[in-house]
């Protein structure tokens, strides 16, 4: 997640591909959670078109695609902006977008209180160098790396070296659940760790390293896995896969959420209805794992889409 650092105590924003829209808040505009509740949206100042704005997660995993089929099979238009999870909420919150796109747990974070539908949840790897004998490791163990009680390969089965952890430095407001997992009671990363401010940075760090390990999300390190340049490993002798994480076997997961801040029926529930059609979820299983509109229904807060015009079910 990158883009616009929210943090409790005001901060001057950076500019980011919202500020080629339309302008609607100054890019120097200082934003803290707090001060949210205070933002009035006009919906005549929303774009004409349906326009979502957030992690790079879901534009990357299936949104795009996504949005081009729809748009082919409606004639509307679809804009998807990769601007972090703290883009898509202010943009959410300022009338920039109808939709944020979050790859973190809505309730407890700075979206809290905002409406929000489960689309998917990524897969967060296990990486490292494809030359590493070692092809597996514990959960247990993945968080004694994490913390700094283990630092050497050798205790992992592999060669004696030292352990090159990588981690990315993720927002601190938000629940990140592989910080959330590995960290668990509030522990801090280890002091040994050597820290990436982005994405790219990190799995190029990870590719870098022969002895490097590190945790990242699938949609982002895919391309690094099939040209050979990381390995994944599995975790307590399963890897990352639809049916492992659908199954409860894979830890390792995070929420690919969609949050709105202003509910506009003829614009938003056909995409909804689309996006958790069996033809998209086909599409979002490629890189991701699917949520169904019937679990979708239970796990979100969205009771303007659940409120139907006609009495029809969520499929899935």
């Amino acid at each position: 997640m990158s883009g616009l650092t929210l943090s409790l105590g005001a901060a001057t924003r950076r500019e980011t591909a919202l500020d080629r829209l339309d302008g609607v808040i100054d890019r120097n505009m200082c934003i803290s959670p707090s001060s949210m509740s205070a933002l009035r949206i006009n919906p005549a100042a929303l774009p004409k078109d349906l326009t979502f704005v957030g992690t790079r997660l879901l534009k990357l995993g299936f949104l795009d695609e996504v949005a081009q089929l729809y748009g082919k099979r409606t004639g509307n238009r679809v804009r998807v902006i990769g601007d972090g999870c703290d883009g898509g909420l202010l943009a959410t919150r300022s009338g920039k977008a109808h939709f944020g796109e979050l790859c973190c747990p809505v309730p407890d974070s700075p979206a809290a209180g905002m409406r929000w539908l489960p689309v998917a949840q990524d897969m967060k790897v296990v990486l490292t160098s494809p030359d590493n004998p070692v092809h597996d490791i514990s959960l247990a163990n993945l968080r004694r790396v994490a913390t700094g009680e283990i630092r050497n390969w050798r205790e992992l089965g592999g060669a004696d070296r030292p352990i090159a952890f990588i981690v990315h430095n993720h927002c601190p407001p938000y629940l990140e659940p592989v910080r959330t997992v590995l960290l668990n009671g509030g522990k801090t990363w280890s002091r040994h760790a050597m820290r990436s401010n982005t994405d790219s940075d990190h799995l190029r760090h990870l590719a870098r390293f022969r002895p490097s390990l590190g945790v990242d999300s699938w949609v982002l390190a895919a391309p690094y896995v099939k040209q050979g340049q990381l390995k994944v490993l599995s975790v307590d002798g399963v890897m990352p896969s639809v049916r492992s994480v659908s199954r409860g076997d894979y830890p390792l997961t995070g929420p690919l959420n969609l949050i709105f801040a202003l509910w506009m029926d003829d614009l938003m529930r056909p995409f909804l209805d689309f996006i958790y059609s069996e033809e998209a979820q086909r599409i979002i299983a490629r890189n991701t794992v699917p949520v169904s509109g019937t679990q979708a229904a239970e796990l979100g807060d969205a009771p303007e889409y659940l409120r139907r015009p006609k009495v029809t079910a969520l499929r899935g």
